[in-house]
């Protein structure tokens, strides 16, 4: 994107340039992705899949991809590598870990003063999870690009999203918990797991990925919070 549409974009999103960047950066790794054949053995979920299909609020940092099928390192290694050298990003880790195949990709652009990084991560459960998943398409109002990937139904991204907050703390879990509830149209209960986020830090997370018309939603999540931890 150019300047003058980067500056339209936040005019209209009301979110931070690097936010805007990180996320046009998303869709070409999403692209890239769904034109390879670890597409077919791997479903996109977490609260970057919420938002690019599901429509959530909450910009994220992240890619996170569960196993279906069995993913061999060597092809997820010759994937990332052929694509960054295309796109002109740096590796800077790649490993295949006991429980994920983790990715660390070193991103500059002009318009932004300091590079960052995007982590990309292939979570291998010890038992096959059963998802229901569909083919979807991956929507950004920062990209032109719509690829199509598996992703699970909101129902089963509520089941991980609660697997993470038991395993977490993290504050954009429980927006996105919330957000989840209210797309499936039912009541927003806080699993029992729930931790104890100080105020000033749980607004803090959220505040970065959130338009401020969000912001009451912020404090409204933290005294349920409080309410349940009482």
């Amino acid at each position: 994107m150019n300047l003058e549409q980067l500056e339209q974009y936040k005019k209209n999103l009301k979110i931070s340039t690097d936010k805007i960047i990180r996320e046009e950066i998303e869709m070409i790794f999403l692209n890239e992705l769904a034109q390879n054949d670890l597409s077919s053995k791997v479903a996109f979920y977490g609260g970057t899949a919420l938002r690019l299909v599901y429509n959530s609020p909450r910009f994220s940092e992240d890619i996170d991809l569960i196993e279906i099928e069995k993913v061999n390192f060597t092809e997820f290694k010759k994937f990332i590598n052929n694509l960054s050298q295309k796109q002109n990003w740096e590796l800077s880790d790649i490993k295949d870990k006991r429980q994920t195949i983790f990715a660390l990709l070193k991103i500059k652009d002009e318009k932004l003063k300091h590079p960052f990084s995007l982590k990309i991560e292939i979570y291998k459960p010890e038992k096959k999870v059963k998802l229901n998943i569909n083919l979807n398409l991956i929507k950004s109002p920062v990209s032109i690009l719509s690829p199509l990937l598996l992703v699970p139904t909101l129902e089963d991204l509520k089941k991980l999203k609660e697997n993470a907050i038991a395993q977490r703390k993290k504050a954009r879990d429980i927006f996105d918990l919330w957000y989840i509830s209210q797309s499936l149209r039912i009541n927003f209960d806080l699993p029992s797991s729930t931790s104890v986020f100080g105020e000033r830090a749980f607004k803090n997370e959220l505040q970065v990925f959130l338009p401020p018309k969000y912001y009451p939603i912020i404090k409204q999540l933290y005294d349920q919070i409080n309410r349940k931890n009482k």
